[in-house]
């Protein structure tokens, strides 16, 4: 009886077929070398879909503080809105019921009241108007040559009705060749918060100074008052976009912050910095940087 060994005649026959043809004995080094590929091509895969599911995350927690900071902020406008609004109704109702029932100093106080109402909300729709500007950078982004002393001048004028009644006094210190090269819109925003901003803080008979420094492509300015001052934990909630600051200044005055944050991002799309030094009763520097115009 003859018994074939299986094994034995498994391997004649393969000798046989690669004798017919050697690339037989390539086939294993295929089946390897494409499986280590597949698994290269699996783990790619696997780490694609975690960055994705990352990036997912990310961005939907980016778009829910986008959304909270934008509710926060149509709130807050509403709010700022009606007020200065109510205020100017009420002392017109009250002059026009009986404007012969006041001297001429209860009269021009009522009419200061309401015009410094009309101021804070003319600033408010000012920044209003620029923030929604803001949403669009890119289009709205226009770069000049601009002459910084001539600017600091144009808006101490702007804001004298604000620095006058508490008889602060105001100086450019700009040297008038000093030129930037930055976005003119921006730029007046950036100063005009700035400004008001430390009118807002600074007692009566104070002092506020527009100075600067060039620093190579940069021109460093900085806006400098003597007044009350913010405290170091104030100072570290003063630029963040879910933390509008509502702080009164020296004469009752209003403000959410919006302005401070106006800033930041105008800073910031031109390459800039800005920051604050400041201590409680000794006054407050906000130094920013803009693009040299060389």
């Amino acid at each position: 009886m003859n018994t074939t060994n299986p094994n034995k005649d498994f391997i004649r026959r393969r000798d046989i077929a690669s004798k017919q043809d050697p690339s037989i004995h390539e086939v294993p080094k295929k089946i390897t070398s494409n499986s280590k590929f597949l698994l290269e091509r699996i783990q790619e895969l696997e780490d694609a879909n975690k960055e994705l599911n990352s990036r997912y995350d990310l961005s939907k927690k980016k778009l829910t503080e986008i959304v909270e900071t934008n509710t926060k902020f149509i709130r807050i406008i509403a709010h700022d809105l009606r007020s200065p609004f109510s205020a100017i109704i009420g002392i017109l109702e009250i002059l026009k019921e009986g404007i012969h029932n006041y001297d001429m100093e209860e009269i021009e106080s009522f009419i200061n009241t309401a015009f410094e109402s009309a101021n804070k909300t003319l600033n408010l729709l000012d920044n209003l108007l620029i923030w929604t500007v803001l949403q669009n950078k890119k289009k709205s982004f226009n770069p000049v040559k601009i002459n910084l002393f001539e600017l600091v001048r144009e808006e101490f004028e702007i804001a004298s009705s604000q620095s006058k009644p508490k008889f602060i006094n105001c100086i450019n210190d700009i040297a008038t060749g000093v030129f930037v090269s930055a976005d003119l819109q921006m730029s007046k925003t950036i100063l005009r918060n700035l400004i008001n901003n430390a009118i807002k803080f600074t007692n009566v008979y104070g002092e506020i100074k527009v100075s600067s420094n060039e620093i190579d492509l940069f021109v460093e300015i900085i806006v400098q008052d003597n007044g009350i001052g913010i405290s170091a934990e104030a100072q570290k909630e003063l630029f963040k976009s879910r933390d509008f600051q509502f702080t009164e200044g020296t004469n009752h005055e209003q403000g959410t912050g919006l302005g401070l944050l106006l800033c930041k991002e105008f800073v910031n799309t031109h390459g800039g910095e800005i920051h604050i030094i400041s201590k409680v009763n000794e006054g407050s520097k906000f130094i920013f940087t803009l693009p040299h115009y060389i």
